[in-house]
């Protein structure tokens, strides 16, 4: 049996995240040994190893927390200003922390080996890595976070290697302590470390510094100001280098046009850097990497405000020359006793490494070079390709050595990504001691649940309740909450359904209960999650709903949020919105039964009659409890005229597959329809008693369905139905009648106030709509007076009124079924007016088949 679960080798920014991760998700006494050469803290690795605090980070402060649901975790811990760049030794020691907190913590029992790392070997029980100084170490995984070599000496000439005043890498503790305060300094390379190096000796020497490049470029500087990225569609990446190129001088010219500045073109391409690497064939690789990828990297990877400054100093004051000179002949010219140091970064293909057990890998083929020679090639999780291109169970790897197959794999957001998903994944592993007892699983769609087995399992329930639209969510979340406390994921659905009005929790109270779980536990899923049910509940904010389901399209909870449906308000009341968020996720979700449901109420919306009813009938086919499928066949059959068929239809799926549905009643609601079209008025004062009642339906299903459908009775002039308008109206908070949060809502308000008669109740709703700002609330004070006038006997008045409109009518939002009874108001307004007679314009609903 194996000393170990994980052994990670490297303990630099790698190397440290993803111990950090391991233990924060760890799984049962997970055991992780991490094995590190180096002869400082855990953490610093080359990077931040560095004592001068002119070295500053190259990014933000705000984007360097080691959580991708704690954004704000490393400005907390330093004290740095988010929009700050901090020093390399502060994030080092911030590193540092993450790891002893993690070897200190009760969650994981971690080793930490020093010693350097020289084979890894196969045996029975996974992997044995020898070690210069201590014992082997056997382990079921093996994470190599090998962090960046040493900079490359292929260029250096033999004579050079040896010299004294040859700096082969700066990196190296006290590399730099011999240089005299007059020496003169050649620096090889103009990039990120070539900046650094200059810094430091500007700040203690007098000498000349000369930087020299074959195309002499600094890195450009970030601005002072924070300026938001500008987004990219990550839908049409290009094919091509050429393609590519266009793009981004499209880009920046319209960034330049809109902010006077060109970075955020190129920040905002940050999200989609990797995706395009991947789209691009070999040969536009090639090319890239040959006439691009520097120009690239110095946009791209700039340095921080203060950097730049003192660089700028250096060279206004002659201290500092940048020449573009092949690196031979700038040595040949160089003045005599000049320091050279080498800051042309380490060489991409790891196959010339001196590293013994980068050597032994690629002798055992355990590894083989990634595209274009760079790093090794991988899977898309991480995990390493042997000689032979096939995967090697329990070899795994993260950043830099990831660069043939990502291109961008060596800054901290990068890495931090690659570190959770690794944890993750490994947490997810079984192993014989830890048997079932792991946290990390899979839900239906493959997106983490970081949870016990029977918490996971309820929650499953859960969610697939609220996607048939099924009564039973609130209980199955109460389960799995009970089963597992500290459930984040479980909480903030909560939290979510109780916003949406689905369950009868307290928004805010839940939503305090899942921050507070995910101070214990918590993943990258959980956390955005988390941010955009905060800013829904405190703030009506759906914007993070909306980022939510960027990042995890597969969220079909969350889709389902996003979206006006019989269940959710969504995050847009304009149709055209609604109807592309769902669908651009066809690739993603394909013949699933809820996506199929869902784009069938999309297309019946579109009236695409056919195309919806194919929909939701192979969905119906997949699992026949589907509420939104059913939603939308009932849509077509009322929409296409089909009353008979329809009510027979709708009938046996209420009593059979939705006898459990949520909203029952507006399924109900539906078959009154069916049959005010059918001048079946019994039926609908027997739904009224039943389902449409004020004992089975409260809250919003009272007001949009029962008072609605009372109205449009009383509008059509039906029998005197045996539910008064007064109790639905009991059944309805105050709130809703006098303070709506839509315009949708208003709308059913005023329907239900007018069919109570009551005109102070409406004049209180129509100053209401009058104040607010919001989307459509201009056509709820409108309709507002139109009802007034109807309930005051001037239905001339109310004619002019929704006439007046004509057309707008669809921004109130809701489907044509529920708008349809404004048109069923003008209807009767104009026949009580004289201008149609019965015999003439038969007042029937816009579903109804002529008689």
């Amino acid at each position: 049996m194996s000393d170990v679960d994980v052994a990670v080798v490297g303990g630099g920014a790698a190397g440290a995240l993803v111990l950090a991760h391991l233990a924060r998700l760890a799984p049962a006494r997970l055991r992780v040994a991490l094995i590190d050469r180096g002869p400082g803290e855990i953490g610093s690795g080359t990077a931040y190893r560095t004592p001068d605090p002119a070295h500053l980070l190259n990014v933000r402060a705000s984007a360097m927390s080691a959580w991708p649901d704690r954004p704000d975790h490393f400005t907390r811990w330093s004290g740095v200003p988010a929009d700050e760049f901090a020093p390399r030794a502060t994030y080092g020691a911030y590193l540092a922390a993450l790891a002893a907190e993690a070897a200190g913590g009760d969650l994981a029992d971690v080793r930490l080996i020093r010693g350097r790392a020289n084979g890894v070997h196969r045996t029975p029980d996974g992997w044995s890595i020898t070690i210069d100084g201590a014992a082997p170490v056997v382990a079921t995984e093996v994470v190599l976070a090998i962090g960046i070599e040493p900079p490359a000496q292929a260029w250096v000439p033999r004579r050079l290697r040896h010299q004294p005043r040859f700096v082969a890498d700066p990196w190296r503790p006290g590399a730099l302590d011999d240089v005299g305060p007059d020496d003169p300094v050649l620096i090889v390379g103009t990039g990120l470390t070539a900046v650094d190096v200059a810094v430091s000796l500007g700040a203690r020497t007098r000498g000349t510094i000369t930087a020299t490049s074959r195309n002499g470029l600094l890195p450009f500087a970030h601005t002072r100001e924070v300026r938001a990225p500008m987004p990219l569609d990550g839908t049409d990446l290009p094919a091509t280098v050429k393609q590519l190129r266009r793009l981004m001088h499209r880009r920046v010219r319209e960034s330049i046009a809109a902010t006077g500045d060109w970075r955020p073109a190129i920040d905002g391409m940050r999200p989609h850097t990797q995706a395009i690497w991947a789209a691009l064939p070999e040969a536009e690789r090639r090319e890239f990497l040959r006439r691009d990828l520097r120009r690239w990297d110095n946009a791209r990877h700039r340095m921080a405000p203060a950097v730049a400054d003192a660089i700028a100093g250096l060279r206004s004051a002659g201290r500092l020359v940048i020449a573009t000179e092949h690196p031979s002949v700038a040595i040949a010219v160089a003045e005599p006793g000049s320091w050279i140091v080498n800051t042309t970064g380490p060489d991409p293909d790891l196959a010339g490494s001196t590293n013994p057990l980068i050597q032994q890998l690629f002798a055992e083929g355990y590894v083989t070079a990634g595209s274009l020679g760079m790093g090794w090639a991988t899977t898309d999780d991480g995990q390493l390709r042997d000689a032979y291109g096939n995967r090697v169970p329990g070899l795994w790897t993260l950043g830099s050595t990831r660069r043939g197959q990502l291109l961008e794999s060596t800054a901290v957001p990068e890495i931090r990504a690659q570190a959770l998903a690794l944890a993750e994944r490994l947490g997810d592993t079984p192993s014989p001691r830890r048997g079932p007892a792991r946290l990390v699983r899979r839900d239906q769609y493959g997106l983490p649940v970081l949870a016990t087995a029977p918490a996971a399992e309820h929650f499953d329930d859960a969610v697939r309740r609220v996607l048939r639209v099924q009564r039973g969510a609130e209980e199955a979340l109460a389960a799995a909450i009970a089963e597992d406390p500290s459930f984040a994921l479980a909480h903030t659905v909560r939290a979510l359904l109780a916003v949406e009005g689905l369950i009868g929790a307290d928004a805010r109270s839940a939503l305090e209960e899942a921050e507070a779980a995910a101070r214990v536990r918590s993943d990258a899923r959980t956390g955005s999650l988390l941010r955009a049910v905060a800013g829904r509940v405190r703030a009506n904010d759906p914007a993070g709903l909306l980022a939510h389901i960027e990042e995890f399209p597969r969220d079909a909870l969350v889709v389902n949020a996003c979206v006006p449906t019989i269940a959710f308000g969504g995050a847009t009341q304009v149709p055209q919105h609604a109807w592309a968020i769902v669908e651009r996720l066809a690739p993603v979700y394909g013949e699933d039964w809820w996506y199929l449901g869902l784009l069938a109420f999309v297309r019946q919306e579109q009236h695409r009659w056919a195309q919806s009813a194919d929909l939701a009938d192979r969905a119906l086919a997949a699992d026949p409890a589907g509420g939104h499928a059913a939603h939308a066949r009932s849509h077509v059959y009322y929409e296409t005229g089909d009353h008979r068929a329809g009510l027979e239809w709708l009938d046996a799926w209420i009593a059979g597959p939705g006898r459990a549905a949520l909203q029952g009643a507006h399924y109900s609601w539906h078959a009154a329809l069916h049959e005010i079209a059918l001048e079946r008025w019994e039926g609908v004062s027997a739904r009224l008693q039943g389902r449409l009642s004020p004992r089975s339906v409260s809250g919003v299903r009272a007001l949009v369905d029962s008072a609605s459908l009372l109205w449009r009775c009383h509008v059509l002039g039906a029998p005197p139905q045996p539910v008064p308008i007064e109790a639905v109206l009991g059944a309805v908070p105050e709130g809703l009648l006098r303070e709506p949060r839509t315009a949708f809502i208003a709308l059913h308000a005023a329907l239900a106030l007018a069919a109570a008669g009551d005109l102070t109740g409406l004049e209180a709703l129509r100053r209401y709509a009058t104040g607010r700002t919001g989307p459509a609330f201009d056509l709820v004070a409108a309709l507002v007076r139109a009802l007034s006038a109807y309930v005051n006997g001037d239905y001339a008045l109310t004619v002019e009124l929704i006439s007046r409109r004509t057309g707008e009518w669809v921004r109130l939002g809701g489907s044509d079924a529920q708008r349809e009874v404004i048109d069923d108001t003008l209807l009767s307004a104009l026949v009580r007016a004289g201008r149609y007679g019965p015999a003439r314009e038969p007042v029937t609903p816009r579903g109804s088949a002529a008689p």
